[in-house]
């Protein structure tokens, strides 16, 4: 086999493994209300999340959703949550507690993908560590139909220059 076919074969390869970048960005928690982490003399009647682009509202479907627990892990939330662009807020009942607050949300981006995290803030002496909000992302089947299409891709590219090469040598030698 030629230099050249090693070359056009490389590329091939290079092309079918690592195409052009599909839309994989998630949305990212920009900021909250209350602040992660932060502690404040009294409870906020209502608490909000927003990301770094829209979020996904499918008709009357209930697929992005804040909720946040008080100290004894009771929820306090009104249980509407409602989404504004980017933004998700939800109401919550007056209480007298003090502690730590978590807050949970998922919510689904612009792109489908749903995504879950928490963060706490307290009200008072805090009760518990107050830990960082993390994002958790869930990758659906899509993820593993990808790479294995890649993958399958690949090796149909591998046998048609096979084939190809084939072919190539029997005409040359006649």
């Amino acid at each position: 086999m030629r230099f050249r076919h090693l070359v056009q074969i490389s590329l091939i390869a290079i092309l079918l493994w690592f195409p052009l970048p599909l839309a994989q960005a998630h949305a990212q928690l920009v900021s909250s209300y209350p602040a992660v982490g932060v502690n404040l003399g009294v409870l906020p009647s209502k608490v909000a999340v927003t990301f770094d682009e829209d979020l996904l509202v499918i008709g009357g479907a209930n697929t992005n959703g804040l909720m946040v627990k008080d100290p004894q892990g009771i929820q306090i939330d009104v249980g509407v949550s409602r989404v504004s662009g980017a933004t998700l807020s939800v109401g919550i009942k007056p209480v007298t507690r003090t502690g730590t607050f978590t807050v949970s949300w998922r919510v689904v981006s612009g792109d489908g993908h749903p995504e879950a995290s928490s963060f706490q803030f307290s009200v008072g002496t805090p009760s518990v560590p107050v830990i960082p909000a993390q994002v958790k992302i869930i990758h659906g089947p899509d993820f593993w139909i990808r790479y294995g299409t890649r993958l399958m891709l690949l090796l149909a590219a591998a046998v048609a220059v096979g084939i190809w090469a084939r072919f190539e040598r029997a005409r040359r030698k006649r």
